[in-house]
């Protein structure tokens, strides 16, 4: 028993300090964000792998530093420890950005990498991302990054849990923790982007978008944020994914979604994922996964992760005659 005990221990213990450290001001950051007071315990039970021990020093370690404070066992960042905080998380939604600009990483990996990534990173790299990447203001999924000098600039919408029937928003952001509430909202398919308009029928709400209606647990609802479209602004009518397209159907390119980004978007582009181009079914595997479609006289495979990617019109019989 005593074996596999200190086999545990080793393996939380292999986890530096200082990375316990940054993982403790962050954590008391956000927390902060949604309630006035925090506890060691609090902080503790956001925390993964990490024992008693290393939690203890780490704790102590940064009341040492000045980084943070406690008056009537209610713990708060102090100047340096909320700076140092607002930089990790700069960090993190940075190397978030870079994953989908520049890598082929699927979104659900974003995050964990970043967890990890954050702590390794020197300011001068990042800085170096930040201008490669063109000084972006927001993150893939729609959370602001913060400055240099340490400002995090906050996010407007609202929840749409908040938002009534008759009405038309546009999602700015999907929270991805926690992460199965964040895996399933990827599994709807639903991207920031998105038109979502919002209807009553039989005591509910219906939730259409791009010619699908969703139905959202309350943890969904609450993950997504979304700002109010003005009614001068017009759904697009019969916009499908091109995943929707069906054998002997034709469409037209709408567009790219934009939630394709970095090489993807440029591949799809180069390909001819253009505007108005043409487009149909060819071929479809026997797995029905990838399909193998025509536009401008060539045939392109892609699999549904793609095809998700291509908002198309279909033309109807009339005009295809």
């Amino acid at each position: 028993m005593n074996t596999i005990f200190n086999w545990f221990k080793k393996q939380f213990d292999k986890y530096p300090l200082e990375f316990i450290e940054e993982d403790i001001l962050k954590i008391l950051f956000k927390i902060k964000e949604d309630k006035k007071e925090v506890r060691a315990y609090d902080i503790y039970n956001e925390l993964v792998n990490v024992s008693d021990e290393a939690f203890n020093n780490a704790l102590q370690s940064l009341f040492d530093k000045k980084d943070i404070k406690s008056t009537n066992e209610q713990i708060s960042l102090e100047e340096s420890g909320h700076f140092k905080a607002i930089q990790l998380i700069r960090k993190h939604r940075i190397y978030e950005k870079y994953l989908a600009e520049k890598t082929g990483f699927s979104k659900e990996n974003w995050h964990s990498k970043a967890e990890r990534k954050e702590h390794l990173l020197s300011d001068e790299e990042v800085d170096q991302m930040d201008k490669e990447l063109g000084y972006p203001k927001f993150d893939p999924h729609g959370d602001p990054i913060p400055t240099k000098d340490g400002v995090l600039p906050k996010l407007k919408g609202r929840p749409l849990s908040k938002i009534k029937q008759n009405s038309l928003v546009k999602i700015i952001h999907i929270e991805d923790e926690p992460k199965e509430v964040y895996l399933e909202l990827l599994k709807k398919d639903i991207h920031i982007g998105s038109l979502l308009s919002i209807q009553s029928s039989k005591d509910k709400l219906i939730y259409t978008s791009e010619s699908r209606n969703f139905e959202f647990s309350e943890n969904e609802l609450n993950n997504i944020q979304v700002v109010i479209i003005e009614t001068a602004e017009v759904l697009p009518k019969n916009i499908n994914r091109l995943t929707d397209l069906k054998p002997g159907e034709r469409a037209i390119i709408y567009s790219l979604s934009q939630e394709c980004r970095g090489i993807n978007r440029r591949r799809l582009l180069d390909l001819g994922f253009v505007k108005g181009s043409n487009i149909e079914i060819s071929m479809v595997s026997p797995m029905r996964d990838p399909k193998a479609f025509l536009i401008r006289d060539t045939l392109i495979a892609l699999r549904k992760e793609q095809t998700n990617m291509i908002l198309i019109k279909k033309v109807n019989q009339d005009e295809q005659q």
